[in-house]
């Protein structure tokens, strides 16, 4: 399990600061310093969590607040965990693979490098567009649940439709049964960081569900075969067969029952005596594959023959979930390639020097835009950004709080420019109006208003101007957009948002994102 990644969880969890587990993975494993504390404060930082990197020394340990990440030499490596509580003598936190336990505090300060990362969350603190998100796995919870429904109530007609006896129900049962295990185990092998699924795999030194599933004796076909996926193959095959056929396929499922208690003794055997490590989920597949075999028993199914379309049917739906797990597994896989691609190119295209040099042969203003549109000055300049802008476009919104960011950081004088408004009378009056805004001299009044527009998801120019009333200073701005017209034409501006690093366009290979790790 990716160290950075959960305890980026574990922090944001103990924060109540709501996310997503796809969003969340890749900001983490696509940043181009992972894996890093600068990965981890830059991804806080997309869900409104501030944070400050610093190194204290063991003193300091009783002002630290809380919660917050700290770096933990040990003899295999540093690694990051949340501490979530100090006390006199131990510490509560979530150690390098996100489970939480204590420590002593001698311990703790013996393994503490002091590097550390204070963090405080803002009141509307979340992942962005968090809200659609959560709409969205609701829907698609909601869709598998008629799914799931409709699936049970397709098993059920075809029970109805056969007659089935005690018997049979039990042993249908315990199908489903194993078929519900097989897919929780199945599902862990893909999602193993997975707190819930972690906790019930793991307790105390002889429990660990990896030590067996990824142990090569029960792996196939250079591990695309696993335990998981032939115990839901299996149980797949057996409901589709009970359902689908009549009574006589159960002679046949009666001797495969029966054949899978070797199976359930050696796999017993095999983590009770050579690998002494147990696998709950596995365990609970062999007592229904015990259970399974007693109720035949019980029933005497075998007496009838067997159907070779039975046979031919189960070895069909096994082979077909077999085959369908070996072509999905490397597309599940798939998105981690993909991360690890996006990390070399962000990690390329945050090279300072090739940035430059790729700037300097892009196309350079003509004109310099000196006491046109706004001008946001920074505390500590190293670059001069110009944004050239339509305040109806929405990219020209969604990079706002991006070279936002980069002002806050002091590094970059921002310069906001406005194309022609073209007989556009709304345009052209909230044009004015920014500007009327910005004369009034208030820095962090303009910065309140753009902010305020950028904002909102729906462009409302009388709201914004009831929230951010002038006095007749609109008709005094028309010279400021004439002169704003006339550079934007003379500089062939063809586009929003158009930007320019030091009198250069930014380069079409890079993105406004990427200037974050390129100007500070």
């Amino acid at each position: 399990m990716d160290n950075c990644l959960v305890i980026c969880k574990r922090l944001l969890e103990t924060l109540k600061v709501p996310y997503t587990g796809k969003f969340l993975k890749e900001k983490i494993l696509t940043h181009p310093q992972y894996p890093s504390l600068l990965s981890i404060s830059d991804t806080l930082e997309e869900y409104g969590v501030e944070s400050i990197a610093v190194k204290l020394g063991p003193d300091r340990l009783d002002d630290f607040p809380l919660p917050g990440i700290v770096q933990i030499s040990m003899v295999n490596g540093s690694f990051f965990s949340a501490i979530t509580a100090v006390s006199e003598n131990s510490v509560s936190l979530f150690d390098e693979k996100g489970k939480q336990k204590g420590v002593s505090r001698l311990d703790f300060l013996k393994s503490w490098t002091g590097v550390s990362l204070l963090v405080e969350a803002r009141e509307d603190a979340a992942e962005p567009e968090i809200n659609q998100k959560i709409r969205d796995q609701q829907i698609i919870k909601g869709v598998a649940m008629i799914g799931v429904v409709s699936f049970l109530g397709w098993l059920g007609l075809g029970l109805v439709e056969h007659e089935a006896s005690g018997l049979f129900l039990s042993y249908f049962m315990l199908k489903l049964l194993g078929l519900s295990i097989s897919s929780i185990l199945l599902w862990y092998q893909h999602d193993k960081e997975n707190p819930a699924l972690q906790k019930f795999c793991s307790g105390g030194k002889s429990v660990d569900c990896n030590s067996v599933l990824d142990s090569k004796t029960f792996q196939l076909v250079d591990g695309r075969i696993n335990p998981s996926l032939m115990a839901f193959a299996y149980f797949f095959a057996g409901i589709g067969l009970l359902v689908s056929s009549d009574l006589s396929s159960m002679t046949f499922l009666a001797w495969i029952s029966l054949a899978t208690i070797p199976v359930v003794l050696y796999s017993f055997y095999y983590q009770s005596m050579v690998i002494k490590k147990w696998c709950r989920f596995c365990l609970l597949i062999q007592g229904v594959l015990i259970l399974e075999a007693l109720t035949i028993l019980g029933g005497e199914f075998w007496g009838g023959g067997i159907s070779i379309s039975a046979v031919s049917l189960f070895v069909f739906l096994f082979t077909g979930v077999i085959l369908g797990g070996i072509l999905i597994k490397p597309l599940l896989g798939f998105k981690d390639e993909i991360f690890k691609a996006k990390r070399e190119l962000a990690k390329l295209k945050s090279n300072k020097e090739l940035f430059e040099a790729v700037l300097s042969r892009s196309r350079k203003i003509q004109n310099k835009p000196e006491g046109l549109g706004i001008l946001l000055k920074g505390e500590k300049l190293k670059y001069q950004v110009i944004k050239v802008c339509n305040p109806y476009c929405g990219p020209c919104s969604e990079v706002h709080p991006i070279l936002e960011s980069l002002f806050d950081r002091g590094n970059i004088d921002l310069q906001i420019l406005f194309t022609p408004g073209r007989g556009d009378e709304q345009k052209e009056k909230t044009i004015r109006h920014l500007l009327a805004v910005d004369g009034k001299g208030n820095s962090g009044y303009i910065r309140e208003a753009l902010d305020f527009w950028h904002g909102a998801k729906k462009k409302d120019y009388v709201q914004f101007a009831t929230q951010y009333p002038i006095n007749g200073e609109l008709n005094l701005q028309e010279e400021k957009v004439k002169l704003m017209e006339d550079w934007c034409e003379r500089e062939n501006i063809a586009y929003t948002p158009t930007l320019f690093i030091d009198g250069y366009e930014l380069p079409k290979e890079y993105k406004v994102e990427d200037l974050k790790y390129l100007l500070d």
